[in-house]
């Protein structure tokens, strides 16, 4: 088993160390004490980081990663998804709480044959990819032996925690950091190409209504600007356990890391109770 363990943490690490960003997931996995794991599913084989020793099995907060590096350009898929900017990694060493993981996304840091462009372009929020998203997360969460899981998705990733929070029975809350609440609004007001086998949220807003959720957007992010959050609340009859709050000087990218402990304190929950 130890040698399994290593091979995993060897093979997350080399996929790392050609750029100046894995420092902050060295980190991450040093000062957190979290284990990589790989979670092979019936899709894709997915990256994690889980405790190496759960503090309390109450709850688990479980970072979802953003798209990663889908594109090159425009109409030109990236050869490989890994993230190069590691913000969720950052923000992550700010989290005072000490049961955390984190999920990649499908053929982020690992790679298989069923992974193709398609995969993180197209592909990356359809059936499949949720799929193994689903049972990456169920994986986690039992080998801790936690009872709930908070769910915390930056960009791309927030589309992955919200459909999550749509099916599980588990999810108590969601917390979206520059979030693509609706990839198919999102793509429409970017005038880009359509995703015709993208899952969307907003196709679940009877059960994501009595989901606690903050959506964060930043002032400053082109990429994932308010009129996304707005447009997503907009969608919705009852919005009372639903809150937005602009980060001042935030981008997409940037600007995140130094507000993150007092964004934590902002908890999700509904201002009524529902019956």
């Amino acid at each position: 088993m130890r040698i399994h363990i290593l091979i995993i943490f060897l093979i997350f690490l080399s996929s790392c160390s050609s750029t100046p960003h894995s420092l902050n997931t060295d980190n991450l996995i040093e000062l957190k004490q979290l284990s990589p794991l790989v979670v092979k599913t019936n899709t894709y084989s997915i990256m994690t980081l889980a405790p190496l020793r759960p503090v309390n099995t109450k709850m688990l907060r479980v970072y979802i990663e953003g798209d990663g590096k889908a594109w090159m350009r425009s109409g030109s898929p990236s050869p490989d998804p890994t993230p190069i900017n590691r913000l969720v990694h950052k923000i992550m060493l700010e989290d005072s709480h000490k049961d955390i993981a984190y999920l990649a996304r499908p053929c982020q840091f690992i790679s298989s044959s069923e992974c193709s462009p398609y995969t993180w372009t197209f592909g990356r929020y359809d059936q499949k990819a949720l799929e193994a998203m689903d049972t990456a997360l169920t994986k986690v969460k039992q080998r801790g032996n936690y009872e709930q899981v908070e769910l915390i998705g930056y960009s791309g990733g927030a589309t992955i925690a919200l459909l999550l929070a749509s099916k599980r029975h588990d999810v108590i809350n969601v917390r979206t950091i520059a979030g693509n609440l609706d990839p198919k609004f999102t793509n429409s007001f970017h005038k880009v190409s359509p995703m015709p086998t993208a899952l969307n949220p907003t196709d679940h807003l009877d059960r994501l209504s009595k989901v606690p959720q903050i959506h964060f957007y930043g002032s400053k992010d082109f990429v994932i600007p308010q009129a996304i959050s707005s447009h997503y609340k907009k969608r919705f009859n009852d919005s009372s356990c639903l809150q937005v709050r602009p980060v001042s000087g935030a981008n997409h990218h940037s600007g995140w890391t130094e507000y993150w402990q007092d964004l934590l304190k902002e908890k999700p929950e509904c201002k009524k109770a529902h019956n």
